[in-house]
This record gives C-alpha cells, sequence and structure tokens, in this order.
C-alpha cells in the first residue's frame, strides 16, 4: 500500500475516530485504527467495540492495501509535522510515514487481525434527514440524560419514529426529562414505527462527529444495533437493551400556576444566586400573591444569603418551590430560539414544566426538591 494524502486531511480523519480507540490491554489491535483502500477510496476506521466508526480521507492512492497502525503515535506525528504532503507506505510488516524532511517507522498489525465492523443487512428500516434537524434533536435532550449502572435504559436518548406523529427524541435521569417533536414532514422513512434506546456515548459522538458536516444523514436500525451514515462518514453503534420510562405520565397535562418569564433574565438570576447555594445545590423560586415578579434565591450558613427578582406574568396563586439549579439552567438552555419561556407549577412536590410558545416541539421537566 501506497498513499499520498494532505496532512490536514489525515488529522481530520483521526479526529472523527479518536473517542472510538479502545485502550482494552487483552486486545491491543484495538489500539490500533485500520487503513484501507477501496473502490478507489481511502478508509480510516476505528473500534472499541461498541461504537465503531469509519470515514472516508481524500488523498492519492499509488498501490493498494491494508493495514493497522497505533493511533496515538501516529496522531502525535501527523499533528507536528511541518509538511503538508505526507507519503504513507506499507513494506512488509513496517509501515513508513514519509515527508521532504521527516522519516518514521512505524509497527503494524495485519488488517485481518482488526475485528469486523457489523454491517446493517436491512436497509430498509431506515430514515433520512436532514443532518441539522437530527443535531438540533439530540441537543434538545441529551442535557436530561445520565449514565447509570443500576438502571440501564436511562443511559441514553429513546428514540421513536413513526410515519404518522413524527421522530420523537426523549432523555430523563429521573430527576428531569427533556422531550423533542420533528414533524414526520421533516423526514423520510418507510418505517411504520420503532424505537430505540442511543447509548448516551454514541448520543455525544454523533453530535461530535457530524459537527461540521452538511446536508443528509441516513440512520438504520437492526435490533441490537443503529448506523449513521453520510457520504463520507458512517458510525456504528450497539443499543440499549431494556424498557425505556413511559415517559408521557411524567409530563403534566395540566397546570395550576403559570409564570411567563423573559429567559436570559432568568437564566441570570439562577446563576447569581447559585454562587450561594447549598451542598444540594439548591434555589428556592418564590410567588407571592399580587407580586409580579419570582423571587429566586438562596442560602448558606457559610456564605450568606442573595435574592433577585424576576419580572413575571404569574398566573394563578402564590407559590415556593426549591431546585436544582443546575437543572433548571440545563432546562433554560435548551430553549436557546426563545426569548420568553414559561414555568408551570403544580405544587412544591410535583413536577415542573419548562415550555416555550416559540418552541412548542421541546419540552422539559424537572422534580422540585424537598423544601
Amino acid at each position: 500500500m501506497k498513499l499520498i494524502i494532505l496532512k490536514i486531511n489525515i488529522l481530520e480523519g483521526l479526529i472523527v475516530l479518536e473517542r472510538s480507540i479502545s485502550d482494552n490491554q487483552n486486545l491491543p489491535v484495538l489500539k490500533n485504527f485500520l487503513i484501507k483502500t477501496e473502490d478507489n477510496k481511502i478508509f480510516f476506521s476505528a473500534t472499541n467495540l461498541e461504537i465503531a466508526v469509519t470515514t472516508i480521507v481524500p488523498g492519492k492512492i499509488i498501490e493498494n492495501g491494508a493495514t493497522t497502525i497505533p493511533f496515538s503515535i501516529t496522531y502525535n506525528v501527523i499533528k507536528n509535522l511541518s509538511a503538508e504532503r505526507v507519503s504513507l507506505e506499507l513494506q512488509g510488516n513496517k509501515f513508513i510515514i514519509n515527508t521532504e524532511n521527516y522519516d518514521a517507522v512505524l509497527q503494524n498489525q495485519e488488517a485481518k487481525e482488526f475485528p469486523i465492523i457489523p454491517q446493517i443487512k436491512n436497509k430498509n428500516n431506515s430514515f433520512e434527514i436532514d443532518i441539522d434537524i437530527l443535531k438540533e434533536g439530540l441537543e434538545s435532550v441529551i442535557v436530561a440524560a445520565q449514565y447509570s449502572e443500576i438502571r440501564p435504559e436511562i443511559s441514553g436518548v429513546f428514540i421513536n419514529i413513526s410515519r404518522r406523529e413524527g421522530l420523537v427524541f426523549v432523555a430523563t435521569d429521573s430527576f428531569r426529562l427533556a422531550k423533542k417533536t420533528i414533524d414526520p414532514g421533516s423526514f423520510k422513512t418507510t418505517i411504520e414505527e420503532t424505537s430505540a434506546i442511543l447509548p448516551l456515548k454514541t448520543a455525544v459522538e454523533v453530535l461530535r462527529i457530524f459537527k461540521k458536516e452538511e446536508g443528509k444523514i441516513n440512520v438504520f436500525f437492526e435490533p441490537n444495533q443503529i448506523v449513521f451514515e453520510t457520504a463520507g462518514t458512517k458510525l456504528t453503534s450497539h443499543l440499549i437493551d431494556g424498557k425505556f420510562p413511559e415517559y408521557e405520565a411524567v409530563i403534566p397535562k395540566n397546570i395550576s400556576i403559570e409564570a411567563t418569564l423573559e429567559r436570559e433574565e432568568f437564566l441570570n438570576a439562577i446563576k447569581l444566586t447559585s454562587s450561594f447555594s447549598g451542598r444540594i445545590n439548591d434555589v428556592t423560586l418564590k410567588a407571592t400573591e399580587g407580586k409580579k415578579v419570582i423571587e429566586v434565591t438562596s442560602s448558606s450558613t457559610n456564605l450568606g444569603e442573595n435574592k433577585y427578582k424576576v419580572p413575571a406574568k404569574i398566573k394563578g396563586e402564590k407559590f415556593t418551590a426549591v431546585f436544582n439549579w443546575h437543572y433548571l439552567l440545563d432546562g433554560l438552555k435548551i430553549y436557546g430560539k426563545s426569548q420568553e419561556i414559561i414555568l408551570g407549577i403544580n405544587s412544591s412536590d410535583r413536577p415542573a414544566l419548562i415550555t416555550s410558545p416559540n418552541e412548542p416541539t421541546i419540552t422539559y421537566v424537572v422534580m422540585p426538591l424537598k423544601a
């Protein structure tokens, strides 16, 4: 194998792969990445046996071939090269990196020792969507996901797809829940209805790997795996086996108290007052009858106390509720396109609802703390 590739193209390919490299001591080949040529294209691949990533790297193929080489040393070498044009060549059991003023020889392992990356057999079980819409769906809910060994079914993003009802993303850590709905007219699919739980790490990788890509992405489902594929990159991942919680039961259907607030000012109020919060990260929201403000307060026996009055249009009676300020902040941030948000409260011990008239496809639910 002999290739000539620009340094920037090699680096971009390696950056796509970097989080799918494994440090498994029992399978040292997983510390390597696969380079192979096929159909007049150069492919870089890596896997940690949970996620597998393959990306096409532009370059000139002088001689076809395939091998695996250590990721870490290759990345460090390429990153620090001064030359822009790089020659990569396989000679026996040695892999040579060469520029006009630099030479390196790496030990390689044969391509046949690299794990086989699973392929999707049924490509009809899929949907096609604009990458930006897919990323928006994941970004809207991922804040509510959290890894859990005890409850693996909540360690990811639930995806439900229906030709009639659309695409739904949901995440919860049992203390808060985020939901995003995408209209069925925004994607193409032959699937009548299916669902899957995407691991949190995979969701993060989808957002990272496809961050700069534009256009369409295809998503393929099989019982135990999912594939995200564009013209240049493919990510394959296992799915979480389990039943996702009945999330609709958590979302309040009726609200007794509604407060409409300017989102940025409410954000600032929480950020400022949280400086005095205690070990449980608590802030208190209070509305007094007849007042047109919500008081955001926090206190600490060691630091003192503070209060921020946020103007609000309040419908309903007075209330007092205590929340984890991190969870409130996360909920406000996902409404990045909105100037106003609506805070819905029923009581100090029941789930609160954050919505926005400008982004009706997003729902955020957060549980209060015990006063």
